[in-house]
């Protein structure tokens, strides 16, 4: 059985460390509660722009799946591209490593990736066998739109110089706060299962006049698409960003839950050595005078 002093050195190391993640818990609540708020406003900006982009295609005659890869190089692999999103700061349970499954399950050889955040980026570096085009990290709990104009950017420099497959989104989709799951979301080319996906989530209601597009929907569809990519990736910003501090919250929450729990353990142990002691000396006492 350990020492009393060593038993109490170990209740006040724990008890310190209760204090840190019941304040990384709290700082990590307010931050949550920030981006919830900006969340629901993304998603807002999000719908409206998807709806217009459908409306766009509707009334197009283009085929917009060639209007980006116009003066591509033609490869001899088509490849895809995927924007993958994790997080710079550890301590928010198994968000990384959820989403480090999900590109492995995902990604083959050919493919190539954008990486955000350093954590993330840290496990595909390890892997080694990933092709990382670019990467963005210390974006920051807030992050600015500034970030997903940087990434659309690189997605239609990439587009000039390649024939690209598909441009894909990895993230972490907020559900609610015990549940977020990682994703694949399409944002190129615009297949017919993607436009069937998106008037699935549109009412009627939402339906355009082609007369109301000026000049004529081809020429807005044709300039259109830095909107949309950029919609779509600072949704999936939003969301990662949010699942993260959910996470985080819920990790830190669980981890002093733990540490109490350990107190009172150690407190239990602490007090029956305390007894196992006394006893011990009321029977030496007893014994010596006996004799």
């Amino acid at each position: 059985m350990e020492s009393l002093q060593k038993i109490k050195h170990r209740i006040n190391s724990v008890n310190s460390t209760k204090k840190i993640t019941k304040a990384m818990e709290l700082v990590a609540t307010a931050k949550f509660a920030k981006i919830k708020n900006k969340f629901n406003d993304v998603d807002v900006y999000y719908q409206n722009v998807q709806k217009l982009f459908i409306n766009l295609i509707k009334n197009s005659n283009q085929d917009i799946d060639k209007l980006l890869n116009e003066h591509s190089w033609n490869f001899s692999t088509k490849r895809n591209l995927y924007i993958v999103f994790g997080s710079d700061l550890g301590l928010c349970g198994a968000y990384n490593s959820e989403m480090y499954k999900t590109i492995k399950r995902t990604i083959t050889d050919e493919d190539i990736l954008i990486v955000i955040g350093s954590k993330l980026l840290s496990l595909v570096n390890k892997d080694g066998t990933m092709h990382v085009i670019q990467t963005l990290t210390q974006i920051g709990d807030n992050p600015s739109y500034d970030i997903a104009q940087i990434i659309s950017q690189k997605i239609y420099d990439v587009l000039q110089i390649s024939l690209l497959k598909s441009v894909k989104l990895i993230y972490t989709h907020y559900v609610n706060p015990i549940k977020a799951d990682p994703v694949v979301k399409e944002i190129f080319p615009i297949s017919l299962d993607t436009i069937q996906e998106m008037e699935g989530q549109q009412s009627k209601d939402d339906a355009m006049d082609p007369d109301s597009f000026e000049p004529n929907p081809d020429v807005i569809l044709q300039n259109s698409f830095t909107i949309f990519f950029e919609a779509s990736i600072y949704n999936a910003l939003t969301n990662a960003k949010l699942s993260e501090m959910s996470q985080r919250r819920t990790a830190m929450e669980q981890a002093s839950d733990n540490a109490e729990d350990l107190i009172e353990e150690l407190k239990i142990e602490y007090n029956s050595s305390r007894q196992a002691k006394i006893t011990q000396e009321i029977t030496e006492i007893v014994n010596g005078s006996s004799s």
